[in-house]
This record gives structure tokens, sequence and C-alpha cells, in this order.
């Protein structure tokens, strides 16, 4: 099909109908991850001017149904996640909306505390600790990059157990339930492990995510996750600490 094909849907210009043709085929042809053609092909293809294919690409960039990777190439993007701040896994949360949630342990091991985690978990520095690193997916798109850290004492043999669902094997293994925690969120650049890990390019923008999680009074995670920002963005519901009687 060629862009004189599409009259019938009388867009105002070739770009908006390029748009529209390119946007179709990103829905019914592709999946998140492909790559599109080239400018060239689609210049042949679709009998239009390369800045013209260019200008309609950049648009689909623009609104977030594809993504440009640099010395790549342009790519159908994956989902984006609009999160709340709350305390729920992340499996439960993609479910929550749509998604298939996918987890890849990358590496899990049992070391000696550094004086940051020991802090954080309230244990003593070199105390045994369970270091958890996995890769979080939905609908096979990375998402999350994620280290944490668990008590050794208060999880016995958790290498042995399922480390794609770690809240669920707290519950049904230990009987540890979460019920509070704090999290921090800064912006920071992909370095080269994470962009290669999350698919993206080095120096990409990234939502880093701190969160300490709690049994009652009891530290039981310290982790870190870094989120993809063209992915995932955060929504807080902003209150006044407390009435003012006058001004802004």
């Amino acid at each position: 099909m060629t862009v004189s094909d599409l009259a019938s849907l009388r867009a105002p210009t070739k770009r908006a109908q390029v748009r529209h043709l390119l946007s179709e085929r990103i829905t019914n042809d592709l999946r998140p991850g492909d790559p599109i053609p080239s400018e060239r092909t689609l210049v042949r293809e679709l009998g239009v001017s390369r800045v013209t294919v260019r200008q309609a690409i950049s648009d689909l960039v623009e609104s977030g149904r594809l993504e440009r990777v640099h010395g790549k190439g342009t790519f159908v993007s994956g989902p984006q996640v609009n999160s709340r701040l709350h305390l729920t896994s992340f499996s439960r949360e993609m479910r929550a909306r749509g998604l298939v949630p996918e987890t890849k342990v990358l590496e899990g091991r049992e070391e000696d505390a550094s004086p940051e985690v020991a802090q954080q978990l309230q244990i003593r520095p070199r105390d045994s600790v369970i270091r958890v690193e996995r890769l979080r997916l939905a609908d096979g798109t990375p998402m999350a990059y994620e280290i944490g850290y668990y008590p050794s004492a208060v999880f016995p043999g958790l290498l042995e157990s399922d480390l794609n669902t770690l809240y669920d094997v707290f519950a049904a293994r230990y009987q540890v339930i979460i019920t509070a925690g704090d999290q921090t969120v800064r912006a920071e650049a992909a370095d080269a492990h994470q962009a290669h890990v999350l698919g993206t390019t080095k120096r990409a923008p990234l939502l880093v995510q701190e969160r300490l999680t709690r049994a009652g009074d009891r530290p039981i995670e310290f982790s870190t996750s870094w989120y993809r920002a063209d992915r995932y963005r955060i929504h807080m519901a902003i209150r006044p600490l407390e009435t003012p009687s006058s001004g802004a």
C-alpha cells in the first residue's frame, strides 16, 4: 500500500498519512522490540519523500509508539506503565495493568553485608545476607533491573526457593508478611552494565527506586530497582501538610 491508496482517509498531509500507515503497521503486524523498515525502504514502499517519512517517524517517537536506539535503528516501543507509589510486588502491579509479568533471576548468592546494607537491615556488618539480582519484564519487554538484599537469619535456605516471586515465598515458607516500607526515587543515567541488561543505551535516563521493606518493625528487604524512564512513570497524590489560612 502506498500513500496514494490512503486518499480515502482524507488525512490533511502526506506526513499524517504516513504516520497513520505506520501506526496501523505497528498495531497489526509488529510486536514490541521489532524494528521498523529503514527510511530508504519506506520511501520506496510509500512513494513519498525521505523528509516526510522522517517527520512521521519522529511523530511516533514523540508519542511513545516508537523508540530510536543510537546505532541500531528504530523499534516498536514496549509497554509504558503509570504507577502509583504503593507496597506491592512487581508481578502483581503488572497484572493489575493487564500486562504479563516475567522475572529472570540473573544471580543469587550469599555474602557478607556491606556497612550500608547492614545499617539498612539493622544487622551487624559482615552478617550474612542473600543478594538477589533480577531482571523484570512486562509483555516480554525489559522494565527494571533490581538488586535486593535479605537477612539470612530471617530467610535460611532462601536460595533453594523460587526467587521469581519473593514476597509470596516469604509468606508461604517463612510466614513473613510485608507490612510497611519506605521508598525513595531519584534520576540516574544508565551505565554500560545497566544499559546492556535493560536493552537501552548507555546514559539513557533511569528512574531509581530504593526500598526498605519491613515485616512489623523488622527490616527484611533492602533493594534498588533501575527502571527505564521511557517505560515507567510514577504518579503521586500531593496534599498540603496543613490547611493554609491565606496565600498560595
